[in-house]
Parts: structure tokens; sequence; C-alpha cells
């Protein structure tokens, strides 16, 4: 869930830096539940400062020549890049 916040802030910073001001919304249908969770979310001064971090950190680790080292913990097996860093 966190990891989809985040992707929707980036959305939401692309449009503002256009001009446009809008609030998200996630919605998560889960398993063997009626409701489903939903999540409104709203981008602040603060979340965009730390969105331009990482935009800058993602751009340093383009430039680079060589990849990182792989850190190898538990999190990286869900990871969407794992094929990136494993095979």
């Amino acid at each position: 869930m966190e990891a989809a916040k985040w992707q929707l802030l980036l959305y939401l910073k692309v449009l503002k830096d256009k001009g446009v001001e809008r609030k998200g919304k996630l919605e998560f249908v889960e398993k063997n539940k009626t409701a489903n969770k939903v999540v409104y979310v709203e981008i602040t001064e603060e979340n965009y400062k730390q969105l331009n971090e990482i935009i800058k950190d993602i751009e340093a680790l383009l430039d680079r020549e060589k990849a990182p080292e792989v850190i190898n913990e538990a999190k990286c097996k869900k990871c969407s890049y794992y094929e990136y860093c494993y095979i």
C-alpha cells in the first residue's frame, strides 16, 4: 500500500508542476471483505520536497556507470525489480 501511495503522490506532483492541483484516491479490494479499503492522498509541502529528493537520488543512480551492490534483504523478494538484481 505504501508503494501505491508514493506512486500516486508522484502523479500528483507531476500534475502540480503543470499547474493542476488535485487530490488522489486509492481503492483496495480486499479478499473476503465486502467493503473496499479507500485511502485519500493529498500532496503536501513535506512530501513534495521528499519526492524531489527521491527523484534526485534516482537520477544519481541512473548516472552511475555501475549498478549498486545488491542489499539482499527480505523486502527484495517482493520488489518488482527483483529480477534486475538477482537474475
